[in-house]
């Protein structure tokens, strides 16, 4: 059986004004997914000072938090069960509710707790907002959507960041104010949320033949039914190049000021707004990412990315003027982060819409959070001025390098998928 079958463009294709609202609904979950990760950093100090904690129960706190991620796959395994909507919906709903009652929190354990089902769901959302986006797009245009999509994700990083520094801390409420925020989605799916329909594809993947359906509760309890499919191969594949892309990408970035700071010897200000820019011309990646995938193809495209954000790696990481290193670092984070729409592609293009969701699940929030999570570790142990290689930046450049086994594993294990329609009957 294919995962993918080709066919006229015009077929069953959206009106614009449904694709707009759409991407109305789908945009606050790309944004906040970003937002809600990047305010416990920019809010590190009040929450120590509200809580009367120190930065050591703030770090173990993060555990209990990022494990919400993982979680999320869970959740994520029902879309190919009960749908896409409902499940879009109501972790929504979930988020907003568990994102509003961090605002109430009365103690660190509280806030962590709140926080990591928030999430799950945020997780949740996220996943099955990819999935059904493209599953709805036109398939010629796909990319460009993925990439709008996904280039909010860094402007809900910059967003907490641009909060603090006009002042809002100084509200009535202080830092609780920033987690009032998230009722914005919340306020978005009231309004969209009837005229929000069920992906095509996964209404035409009901009413075909196909191997018989689990109950919800099944599929929650059979987390590796797709490693008992003919997909096995392929999640696997795209599996392993989202765990390549985090450990080197969550390396970069959760390293950067360090490296900058200590062993370049460049001023706090100075790596801050060096980054700032980086993250703002991100943006633009995955923009041109989404042009690229549309035109020439997914794996050519994802080879230049992956290329390119060595390349640029290799070079920042090495270099000890600020004036050499900025478009180096820049060229990193536009090739780096901006190669997000094509990933997402192949994870939701490459398979069957009856296991769709589980694959983008065990993808992103499997394969790609162990990368995330893994890669700055590595980094720690290996640069460490007791580690074998005595510099975090040779440490970053190490597994930036291993980074580029993802281009053979795309270019051999991992077919083109440009064009592919998503919304026609499977061959059996």
């Amino acid at each position: 059986m294919t995962a993918t079958s080709r066919g006229p463009a015009s077929l069953q294709s959206p009106a614009p004004e449904y694709l707009r609202l759409l991407m109305t609904l789908l945009l606050p979950a790309a944004l906040f997914n970003a937002y809600d990760g990047e305010l416990r950093a920019v809010l590190l100090t009040q929450l120590k000072e509200s809580f009367h904690v120190g930065t050591a129960a703030i770090g173990v706190a993060n555990i209990p938090i990022g494990s919400g991620q993982f979680i999320a796959f869970f959740v994520v395994l029902l879309a190919d069960r009960i749908g896409r909507r409902p499940i879009l919906l109501w972790s929504i709903l979930g988020y907003t509710v568990f994102t509003t009652l961090s605002a109430a929190a009365w103690d660190l354990w509280s806030f962590a707790a709140f926080q990591s089902v928030a999430q799950v769901f945020i997780g949740a959302e996220f996943g099955v907002a990819v999935t059904l986006l493209a599953e709805e797009v036109p398939a010629e245009r796909r990319g460009h959507y993925l990439s709008l999509l996904l280039l909010v994700s860094p402007l809900g990083a910059v967003l907490g960041g641009l909060l603090v520094a006009v002042g809002f801390l100084h509200n009535p409420i202080g830092w609780r104010a920033f987690f009032l925020i998230a009722t914005v989605p919340l306020l978005v799916a009231s309004v969209a949320r009837r005229r929000l329909r069920e992906s095509h594809a996964f209404e035409v993947a009901k009413v075909e033949p196909s191997p018989p359906r689990r109950s919800a509760g099944r599929a929650l309890i059979d987390a590796t039914f797709i490693w008992q499919t003919q997909s096995r191969a392929r999640a696997f594949a795209v599996g392993w190049v989202a765990l390549l892309q985090g450990l080197a990408s969550a390396s970069a970035i959760g390293w950067w000021t360090y490296y900058a700071e200590h062993e370049r010897h460049i001023s706090t200000g100075t790596a801050g707004a060096l980054f700032a820019v980086a993250a703002l011309v991100s943006a633009g990646g995955y923009l041109s990412c989404g042009w690229m995938m549309d035109r020439i193809g997914r794996k050519p495209t994802a080879a230049v990315y992956i290329g390119g954000a060595v390349a640029c790696a290799l070079i920042t990481f090495e270099q000890s003027s600020p004036l050499t290193m900025a478009p180096f670092l820049v060229g990193t984070a536009f090739f780096g982060i901006g190669v997000a729409p094509v990933l997402s592609g192949f994870a939701s293009e490459l398979f069957p819409t009856t296991v769709r969701a589980q694959a983008s699940a065990w993808i992103r929030n499997g394969f790609g959070n162990a990368g995330s999570v893994i890669g700055p570790a590595i980094v720690g142990v290996l640069g460490a001025s007791g580690g074998p290689l005595h510099s975090i930046g040779s440490a970053v450049s190490v597994l930036a390098l291993v980074y580029l086994a993802a281009i053979p594993i795309i270019w051999w294990a991992i077919p083109e998928t440009k064009d592919v329609r998503l919304d026609v009957p499977e061959p059996g």
